[in-house]
């Protein structure tokens, strides 16, 4: 799997996802830049998370960014994916991770959960 690819399609499978977050030390905020992007968990389809690249930082307020495609939101709370543009592969690819992460409804790792649940009923 090619995530800069997934990235700049601006949706990524569940599956595949996890599969990256999966074997990633998640590293911390402040690696984070304009440029990167923000995974946003699709409340409609479980199966599937989207992809938005960050715009603007502090747009509104201090910890807050802003994507190309107009999503606002703070930093904290947040999973975001830092590709480095030189190596094409997976190892060019960091997980980060804000503060005080929601694992409820409407989240990443609430989609990943549900992903996970589905598959272990499957076998």
């Amino acid at each position: 799997m090619n995530l800069a690819k997934k990235c700049k399609e601006g949706t990524i499978k569940t599956d595949e996802f996890f599969e990256f977050a999966a074997w990633q030390r998640p590293r911390r905020t402040h690696l984070l830049n304009v440029g990167d992007y923000v995974v946003l968990s699709d409340i409609f389809q479980e199966d599937k998370l989207v992809i938005e690249k960050i715009a603007e930082l502090d747009y509104l307020e201090a910890g807050d960014f802003l994507t190309d495609k107009g999503t606002t939101g703070p930093i904290s709370g947040n999973v975001f994916i830092k590709v480095d543009r030189k190596l094409i592969s997976h190892r060019g690819t960091t997980l980060i991770e804000g503060d005080r992460l929601n694992y409820g409804p409407g989240s990443v790792y609430y989609s990943i959960n549900k992903y996970l649940e589905n598959r272990c009923r499957q076998n």
